[in-house]
Order: structure tokens, then sequence, then C-alpha cells
């Protein structure tokens, strides 16, 4: 028993470790950041440069020509961040993986809106 706590503990910390310390301003997620959009008019690479105040613009790289958007990062609380933009509302998860962090669009109602990866 007292090994499976152990176990359990080492494992907690570590996944603690990995996810790093919980995003606590908006400024921390400013830069450029590259990735795939999601929404009604398809699937498409994007990029998207997030500004210290939170705001946000990027450009989906669509066939039928580049479409804009745009919108706001706000933290609720620490490690808990929302956005608002043209193509709606929902939460930012960040994780970290291979080195390099990733950003999570998720639309309040279910779905991926879109996952950047910062470069």
């Amino acid at each position: 028993m007292t090994r499976r706590l152990l176990v359990l503990a080492a494992a907690l910390l570590a996944l603690g470790c990995a996810a790093g310390a919980p995003i606590a301003s908006v400024a921390d997620l400013r830069g450029e950041w590259k990735g795939r959009v999601s929404n009604p008019m398809g699937q498409a690479p994007a990029a998207l440069a997030v500004a210290e105040n939170g705001d946000f613009k990027g450009v989906m790289f669509l066939d039928g020509g580049d479409r804009n958007f745009h919108g706001a990062l706000i933290v609720v609380r620490p490690g808990q961040v929302r956005y608002q933009g043209t193509d709606g509302n929902g939460t930012v998860r960040i994780a970290e993986e291979n080195g390099r962090r990733v950003l999570r669009f998720l639309r309040d109602g279910g779905g991926v809106d879109a996952i950047f990866r910062q470069f």
C-alpha cells in the first residue's frame, strides 16, 4: 500500500512539473503562434499573434482566400483562461509538448476551435 502511494505521489509530482505554473496574466501568452483553426468555414493552417493585453489577431489560410479573426483572452483566475472572438467564446488550455507551449481553444458547448504552438 505504501509503495503504491509513493508511486502515485511521484506520478502526480511529475505531471505537475510537466504542466508548469498556471497562467497568471495574459501577458504570459503574448507572442507569435502557428497552428490550425476549425470553424464553420472548414479547417486550415493559421497564424496567431497575442498582444501583452490579451488581444489577439490571426489569419486562417483557406484555399479560397485568407480569413482574418480576432478577439481577446482573459485570465479569470490563475490557471483559468477564457477567450471571446469572432467565432465564439470558450476556454483556453495551455500545455507543454516536446518543449514547446501549446494553446488549445475549446469552444463553449464542446469542440476544439484551434490548436497553436508558440515559435
